[in-house]
Formats: structure tokens, C-alpha cells, sequence
């Protein structure tokens, strides 16, 4: 999947059951081969999954101009284990009326490329992978969720015992990973937008 050359923003109004607008900001990023995959999936647990998140640290606690902030690599469609091919490194938000979705996409994007110039503290990248540890192992202890696992793996890579190297790979993903990674694909230039705004009446 080639990276986009401009940015594209798409606004409508919402006809389904969005009571506040919403965001969603997107990146394309590599597939599960290429080197730069698993530190992308640590990026994006980083930067939006849950409230100890970076997005939601500054934008909802500290700027107060999104609701809510939720995303990952492959959100919401599965995780960075179940994706096959590229797929997206996904923000969504749902921002206050009275902030503009252009800002909130500035502010987003003000972030991530802090990222790239400055890296992150290590303990905060040792918390988000010790976090992701976490899930992976809890998600292998279900028999029926191993078993999906397993399968995956076959059917993807034709090995079920490579799942046995995500440990190994979450535990190498460095600093200077997640700033290279956002340098080459959390660019404007490779990021599409939707803006999503309650339909008038609504």
C-alpha cells in the first residue's frame, strides 16, 4: 500500500446516532513484515490506548479539547496480531462543540511529531510495553483465544510457533524506533481525516 502524497480531510454531517462530533485521523502503515511494524503497534498503544496514553494525558486531561480518545494499529478492526497486509495506525476522538476539528487534528499532530524529534522517556515506553506484555499474555491464557492465535499464525506465516517471538519483539522496540517510525509515516502528507458532526436537529 503506496503512503499518500497530501493529506486528506473529509467533513459531513453524521446521520447516525453521534450526539457529539467526532474525529478520526489516520496514517498508512507497513505491513507485518517490514521492520518497522511492531515498533508501530507500540507507537500507537502509546499514543491512544487508554487513559494513561499520551493523547489522552494532553488533549483530555491537559488541553481539554477532546471527550475521549481511543486507536491503534489496525483499531478497530483487530490488533497488531490479527492484520495480514498494511493496514492504518488510527486516532479517534470525539471533540468538544466549540473546538474546531482543524485544531484538534493540529494539536494531534503536534504530538506525534514531538515524538520525532525528542523520542519518549524510557519508563513511559517500559509502562506501554509491559502494558501490551500484558494483554498478549492474558489473550493466550483463554484456550479458544490461543487456539484463534495459533491458527493466525499458521495461516499467515505458516509457522504457529512464531507467536512465540512477540515477546522478544515487543521487548526490542527502542526510542529511537518509535521516532523513526513516526519521521517516515506519521507525516501529513501520508494522513487522511474524517470529520463527523451531528446532523443538524440531532
Amino acid at each position: 500500500m503506496p503512503r499518500a502524497r497530501y493529506s486528506r480531510f473529509v467533513r459531513h454531517p453524521s446521520v447516525l446516532s453521534l450526539h457529539r462530533p467526532g474525529i478520526v485521523v489516520a496514517w498508512k502503515m507497513p505491513p507485518p513484515t517490514s521492520k518497522d511494524y511492531v515498533a508501530a503497534a507500540v507507537l500507537g498503544q502509546l499514543l491512544a490506548a487508554g487513559d494513561a496514553s499520551r493523547l489522552y494525558q494532553n488533549l483530555v486531561k491537559g488541553k481539554e479539547i477532546l471527550l475521549e480518545v481511543d486507536g491503534g494499529l489496525g483499531w478497530p478492526l483487530g490488533t497488531y496480531l490479527t492484520n495480514n497486509g498494511p493496514s492504518l495506525l488510527v486516532i479517534f476522538g470525539l471533540y468538544k462543540p466549540n473546538t474546531d476539528a482543524s485544531a484538534v487534528v493540529a494539536a494531534i499532530q503536534t504530538d506525534v511529531e514531538k515524538i520525532a524529534r525528542e523520542g519518549v522517556p524510557v519508563p513511559e515506553l517500559k509502562r506501554t510495553k509491559t502494558k501490551m506484555l500484558s494483554d498478549f499474555y492474558s489473550e493466550m491464557e483463554n484456550l479458544i483465544d490461543r487456539a484463534d492465535m495459533l491458527a493466525l499464525r499458521q495461516a499467515f506465516v505458516g509457522d504457529a510457533s512464531q507467536i512465540n517471538q512477540v515477546p522478544g519483539r515487543l521487548d526490542a522496540v527502542s526510542v529511537d524506533d518509535l521516532k523513526r517510525v513516526v519521521a517516515k509515516y506519521l507525516t501529513t502528507a501520508n494522513r487522511s481525516m474524517i470529520d463527523r458532526r451531528p446532523a443538524a436537529g440531532k
